[in-house]
């Protein structure tokens, strides 16, 4: 598989594709800010404990305060100050960072957690040989009162690489512990590295091409390659974009537009639907245009083999994190469901955040569980719709014009003086003067405004001041309403 960085420092901020095999399959953005981020260390206060969640919320200098899970046995009070770090941004932008109390600093070959004992193995070094080397590696290095992990890259450096990156990783601690000796109050104790150096730092040896955009970047990455944290064999180029920008030459804003939408097509001609609740995706599978297969099963098969290894790769691009349900096209036969869950683990092997597959239930439900670590592509590039209140649905034009009668005739029964205006939009306003005068009502006059679809008022000017494009309700027999 042939695994591409580009990396665009142009664009108001820090953007930074993945491609593999030349499809698009992770953005990161940043702004610049450390605030909010992941990684970040915090020196915060304690606001409040919850019993009844099981949490606390606590300030870090922020505008929200974070959200601070109890671990088993933790006893924490209002007052108390602590070192915390980001975890996951909260899925609702009324919701603070998530942050820890378990620090974790990451290096490119471990992870140093203070606080913590015991020697870890990354779960993708498979070979046993490997682990028992790497753990005892790991013990003799292993720095006091504190835990680490060894990634998957440490499979090809020296004992000595390995030693001073968990020296380097123990001096950043004691330097963020000292730092917050000196804090009078919450804020930010160490800032994460930048996006392009922790993807660096994350993929350096499974990168075949980095592309950037901004000279100071591939002068570092050019340093970086040298000392050897990022493989020789990776191509470091520079695009000085002087005849088109960046991710216009990689075709990526086009694919970064269709990870926003609802409806994905997959090439067989069926699609994809995703519905986002606050803790919940469900993603609806439908057979769409495809009609080639020879009966319902193997049709059902070959699209929903299609949509799984399309999911894999949208959870990853949306960073979708929490419970997942896809509603697979039914299936009859067990042989096909084991084929579709196959390809979907197989798809999810990729994917650098944990996956849980908890199988296909008898509804043909497909229930995965994804850890997601930054913001939701869609939360990060869009906001809510201040019409629809996000609900993505508006009332309709005839239900606009019945409310608009009905306050008018409310309006009468309390006693209030006519004529009645109401001013709504064009064709409400065309519905509202289709219905019957109402018998002992004030005149009722519709008058098209242009507004809001959903909006309408109701005015009483006197007999002599109605507007001259107002149309007064013609007298029928009265309906009810």
């Amino acid at each position: 598989m042939k695994r591409e960085l580009i990396v665009d420092c142009k664009s108001g901020g820090t953007r930074a594709a993945v491609l593999e095999d030349g499809e698009l399959v992770e953005l990161h953005l940043e702004s610049g800010a450390p605030d909010g981020q992941t990684e970040t260390l915090y020196y915060g206060r304690v606001q409040a404990v919850r019993p009844s969640v099981h949490a606390a919320f606590v300030e870090i200098g922020q505008e929200l305060n974070a959200f601070l899970p109890l671990e088993e046995g933790m006893k924490i009070k209002g007052g108390d100050m602590l070192i915390v770090q980001g975890v996951a941004k909260q899925t609702t932008q009324s919701k603070g960072l998530r942050v820890s109390t378990r620090v974790n600093l990451t290096g490119q070959t471990l992870v140093l957690i203070p606080g913590k004992t015991g020697v870890h193995i990354s779960k993708k070094v498979k070979n046993p040989a490997t682990r028992a080397r790497l753990s005892e590696i790991g013990r003799e290095i292993c720095p006091q009162d504190c835990a680490i992990i060894i990634r998957t890259a440490s499979e090809h450096v020296t004992v000595e690489q390995l030693r001073d990156e968990a020296k380097a990783l123990l001096k950043m601690w004691e330097t963020a512990c000292l730092r917050a000796r000196g804090m009078a109050k919450p804020g930010i104790l160490l800032e994460p590295e930048p996006l392009t150096a922790r993807l660096m730092r994350d993929m350096a040896r499974n990168l075949e091409r980095v592309v950037v955009n901004d000279l100071a970047n591939y002068e570092t990455l050019c340093r970086i390659q040298q000392e050897g944290r990022l493989s020789k064999e990776t191509r470091v180029e520079y695009a000085d974009e002087r005849k088109t920008l960046l991710f216009d030459a990689f075709n990526l804003e086009m694919a970064i537009d269709k990870a926003l939408k609802k409806r994905v097509w997959l090439p067989c001609g069926g699609y994809l639907v995703f519905d986002f609740a606050e803790a919940l995706t469900v993603i609806d599978v439908n057979s769409g245009k495809m009609v080639t297969g020879k009966n319902m099963e193997e049709t059902a098969l070959c699209v929903n083999l299609e949509a799984v290894r399309e999911i894999a790769r949208q959870l990853r691009l949306r960073d979708v994190g929490g419970i997942v349900i896809v509603d697979l096209i039914d299936m009859e036969t067990d042989q096909s469901r084991r084929a579709v869950l196959s390809a979907f683990k197989e798809a999810v092997k990729t994917d650098r955040m944990p996956v849980k597959i908890e199988g296909i239930t008898r509804l043909g439900l497909l229930e995965i569980t994804r850890k997601r670590k930054g913001e939701q592509l869609r939360r990060a590039l869009r906001t809510t719709c201040s019409v629809c209140s996000g609900s993505g649905e508006l009332l309709s034009e005839d239900e606009i014009a019945r409310r608009a009668y009905r306050q008018a005739r409310r309006m009468a029964l309390a006693g209030q003086c006519g004529p009645f205006v109401v001013c709504l939009s064009d064709k409400s306003a065309k519905l509202l003067e289709a219905m019957p005068q109402p018998e002992n009502c004030p005149q009722i006059y519709a008058l098209a405004s242009g507004g809001y679809r959903e909006k309408f008022s109701v005015m009483q000017p006197g007999e002599g001041e109605l507007p001259e494009q107002a149309v007064a309700l013609q007298t029928k027999q009265t309906t009810q309403q």
